[in-house]
């Protein structure tokens, strides 16, 4: 686990709303990402996950700082029940691509709709012990209007500082047994909630881009 304990020792970034764009145009979005620690069997057909996307909205407030996203899920669900999640879902047939399955939902569970957002990049594809194969879509909210929640799929929304989700020592990372699965995973606590599982996994992917590209960017200068 050796590059677990080196991010979290890695130095805190943060990026800019152009610095995260140059990131992720140099990304290899088609990559596969999982929990660190895990690993693909031989048996792991990736058409037996259920296709799903979430959003990633980046809002930058009037002092100029970054800000993410972050939703309570309904406790009733059947998938990650009160969980901190991204806004998204599973992909529908009347969805042209994942871009607008993120954005559909993003819509359905906040009420932000399409043209409040500038897409900026995307992620790998996050494999989920529960079957999931989600991609993570990165927007930068343009227009931010005020949020109506769908309270049968998400309980509360929160808005948390992305320099704060890009400060490794604000993870940990724990082991337990999920779904009779032993795995390890991320965890962020910020006030009164806690980011772990997918989510966090997530957070990490997109520290692991920017972190590339701006160490680049620094040895060039």
């Amino acid at each position: 686990m050796s590059d677990v304990k080196q991010f979290l020792n890695s130095p805190p970034l943060s990026p800019d709303i152009g610095q995260i764009r140059s990131a992720l145009d140099l990304y290899e979005s088609s990559q596969i990402m999982l929990n660190p620690g895990v690993k693909l069997n031989a048996e792991t057909n990736l058409l037996d996950f259920k296709t799903a996307a979430v959003l990633i909205p980046i809002w930058k407030d009037h002092e100029g700082n970054l800000h993410i996203l972050l939703t309570q899920r309904a406790k009733h669900l059947r998938n990650h029940p009160g969980q901190i999640a991204f806004p998204g879902g599973q992909y529908d047939d009347v969805d042209t691509d994942l871009i607008q399955t993120a954005l559909r939902e993003t819509h359905e569970e906040v009420g932000l709709p399409p043209n409040c957002f500038q897409l900026i990049g995307e992620l790998g594809d996050y494999l989920t012990i529960s079957g999931f194969c989600v991609k993570p879509i990165i927007a930068e909210v343009t227009t931010l209007q005020d949020m109506t929640l769908a309270l049968d799929e998400v309980e509360s929304a929160h808005w948390v500082p992305l320099d704060y989700l890009l400060t490794p020592t604000n993870y940990k990372f724990t082991r337990r047994n999920l779904s009779d699965i032993h795995t390890g995973y991320f965890e962020i606590q910020y006030q009164d909630i806690t980011i772990w599982g997918v989510t966090a996994g997530i957070l990490y992917e997109l520290y692991q881009a920017l972190d590339s590209h701006i160490a680049a960017s620094i040895k060039k200068k």
